[in-house]
């Protein structure tokens, strides 16, 4: 059956319009938007919430709000801790976090970027960077004119890189050099706190059934909550998650879930808090200085003054109070049957992917066959609107089902692994 080249697919529709906007944008506004590239069916709200789970670059800013991930970092900071290696060879070895700074779609299948970016030096040359492995590790190569502005400044291993957003569109990044006898140790603590409570949170209302969050689908909800727009960036993801957090890296070290045995060290974050407590102090006990929680319980993006309106807040973003096994194909589900406002009672998370294997199974069958018998036909009919989906998107999926096996990590690339952190 030949692929209908008609009207664009609503993920090509809605990746259009997120990048087209420098502002977050509502689903209405996407309906609204994607409505005037092609028809909209009764499933297109469905479709909508869809195509945004395949956009990496489309992060949730706030319930039913989604921003473009290049647009959301800019005017970030990013705290980068040298390495001796890094400094004499002119290049920063990237964690997940970092590679979505400086190439934000890189992530979207997982293949090399080929775009090269331009680097600001504060007091030194700007500089054209690109992708490249050091120690089958990807890195940012910044080449010697790197390693003697590091030199000039009297650089050396454990001095922080700030590196500053100033337009990831483009690729324009500046880097600041912050020798370590210089860091507001309070200021960053107090980062590396706000920063972990706020990727426990995420990954406790992660829907995924192995409840492992990867890195860079974190890394990149973190940037869409603007935890990295203060002057003041808190330090190493992965040091601060191991630290400060009850987090722990999955085994194939893909991704954080969390560690039931971490919640002795929530705890004792928790009694510093209380102004009764021995123990109000810094969780780092080699440090005397005293922790502001109520300054890093009080985020300035969300403004709550009650800590527990941190998981309030994404009740309300991922419905958590549901009982029942959940997923974000059944969330959307759900909500186009609210919009519908039918008489009929909406199906169960089982018995909607029972139903969905089964039209998946008829679009099969019609792709190997080229046609289906009328009642099969009219079954795919049925089936698609009892289900709110939209049946040239849902066919344009299954024909390209082969493509989609081959995304994910590629050891192709220069023989490169990722992120040995």
């Amino acid at each position: 059956m030949a692929k209908s080249g008609r009207y664009p697919s609503y993920t090509t529709c809605v990746a259009r319009a997120l990048s087209a906007s420098t502002e977050p944008l509502s689903i209405d506004a996407l309906l609204l938007t994607v409505s005037r590239e092609r028809p909209l069916g009764k499933g297109a709200r469905h479709e909508i919430y869809r195509a945004i789970r395949k956009l990496y670059q489309a992060v949730p800013v706030a319930p039913s709000q989604f921003g473009w991930l290049s647009h959301l970092l800019q005017h970030s900071t990013f705290r980068h801790q040298l390495t001796a290696e890094e400094v004499r060879r002119g290049y920063l070895l990237l964690d997940e976090l970092e590679h979505a700074v400086f190439f934000p779609q890189f992530f979207q299948d997982h293949r090399a970027d080929a775009r090269r970016i331009t680097v600001e030096l504060m007091g030194g040359p700007t500089l054209a960077a690109e992708l490249a492995v050091e120690r089958k590790i990807w890195s940012l190569r910044l080449g010697v004119e790197f390693a003697e502005w590091i030199d000039a400044l009297g650089g050396q291993s454990q001095d922080d890189i700030l590196i500053l957003v100033q337009d990831a569109v483009e690729g324009r990044y500046m880097m600041r050099l912050q020798p370590r006898e210089s860091r507001d140790e309070a200021a960053i603590r107090e980062q590396n706190i706000r920063l972990a409570m706020a990727a426990e949170e995420l990954v406790a209302s992660s829907r995924r059934s192995d409840k492992v969050m990867p890195v860079w689908e974190l890394a990149a909800l973190l940037i869409g909550r603007n935890l990295y727009r203060s002057p003041v960036p808190p330090d190493d993801l992965h040091m601060v998650l191991h630290q400060y957090s009850a987090l722990r890296l999955s085994e194939d070290g893909s991704g954080y879930l969390l560690d039931p045995r971490g919640a002795v060290k929530k705890t004792k974050m928790m009694a510093v808090r209380n102004p009764a407590s021995p123990e109000r102090r810094s969780p780092d006990k080699s440090e005397d200085a005293l922790v502001d929680f109520d300054a890093i319980f009080s985020v300035s993006e969300f403004k709550f003054d009650d800590p527990d309106a941190w998981l309030d807040h994404d009740k309300e973003f991922f419905d958590m109070e549901s009982e029942e096994d959940t997923c974000p194909d059944y969330e959307s589900y759900l909500e186009a049957h609210r919009m519908a406002e039918g008489t009929e009672e909406a199906l169960s998370h089982s018995d909607y992917h029972l139903l969905e294997a089964e039209l998946e199974m008829l679009l099969g069958l019609e792709q190997e066959f080229g046609y289906l018998l009328p009642e099969q036909s009219k079954r795919v009919d049925e089936l698609a609107e009892r289900l709110f989906i939209d049946l040239e998107s849902f066919r344009s999926e299954i024909e390209n089902y082969e493509d989609d096996e081959d995304d994910g990590f590629d050891e192709s690339d220069d023989g490169a692994w990722f992120w040995k952190n």
